[in-house]
């Protein structure tokens, strides 16, 4: 992998992501469902943004490909959760400690959501890359004996 190729996903995966996380906090937030956000719209801008990253031809393996998605949704939910600990205010009759537990819960289960779908997702993809890679193969070697 060349320098290149490892900056292009470190700036897509590991700070574009977390941009477009803090994006929706920021100006979103009232007008599109969190729910929705975070378990459907998230994980979609995450496969288009890659796929940009596929058809743009840079040569990268697919397991470093996804290991870097992976780790651009915990950056992205690691700044959601930085986010709004900083917001965070209790209401008068509860402590402090059951706000951030809340908090806590709330991003453990959307992270835990959202590694579902990107879970769902890289078993297809991966399915999908076996195939392509067998029709490749098979491809060369029917012109191979056409020759």
């Amino acid at each position: 992998m060349t320098r290149t190729q490892l900056l292009s996903l470190i700036i897509i995966n590991l700070v574009l992501l977390p941009i477009i996380q803090l994006s929706y906090n920021l100006l979103f937030m009232t007008q599109i469902a969190e729910s929705l956000f975070q378990i459907f719209l998230f994980p979609l801008f995450i496969i288009i943004l890659n796929l940009f990253l596929c058809c743009w031809r840079l040569k990268i393996s697919f397991y470093i490909h996804w290991i870097f998605i992976y780790v651009g949704q915990g950056t992205a939910l690691a700044c959601y959760f930085v986010w709004h600990y900083s917001q965070l205010t209790p209401f008068p009759h509860m402590p402090l400690g059951e706000a951030a537990f809340d908090l806590y819960m709330v991003t453990f289960l959307i992270g835990l959501w959202q590694l579902v779908a990107l879970f769902i997702i890289n078993i297809c993809t991966f399915v999908v890359y076996l195939f392509w890679q067998t029709i490749r193969n098979n491809d060369h070697k029917k012109k191979l004996y056409r020759i």
